[in-house]
């Protein structure tokens, strides 16, 4: 678990009213060449002189963007984020083509966590 909290986040947009931090774990799904990012939606707050947190979001980014691009946020998990961003991009025979997803550090290499079997 140390390993987890030695990985930094990343600014990914920032305002005078608001910042959206995001974690540099992600999980990639190659089948589809994009990344999911947890990450957090901070208001600044003037009393406390910085920024708090609000909710937490799901970023979808294209695999090989940097820190301050992205494609599509929510404010839900990464199952729904992900359906949401899909919906009518690809048809129910293409998401049976999505077999594996990895998580992995910004800049290390990815390892296989779990794959999911299509029925």
């Amino acid at each position: 678990m140390e390993q987890l909290a030695e990985v930094p986040d990343d600014v990914m947009e920032s305002d005078e009213d608001y910042q959206i931090v995001i974690s540099g774990w992600q999980v990639y799904i190659p089948e589809l060449g994009l990344n999911l990012h947890e990450g957090v939606y901070c208001n600044y707050d003037e009393e406390e002189g910085g920024y708090l947190p609000d909710f937490a979001i799901t970023v979808v980014k294209e695999e090989g963007q940097t820190e301050e691009e992205w494609i599509y946020y929510e404010q839900d998990g990464f199952l729904i984020t992900l359906a949401n961003y899909l919906h009518g991009k690809i048809g129910r025979k293409g998401s049976s083509d999505i077999k594996k997803i990895f998580y992995r550090p910004k800049g290390q290499k990815r390892r296989n966590l779990w794959s999911i079997q299509s029925s």
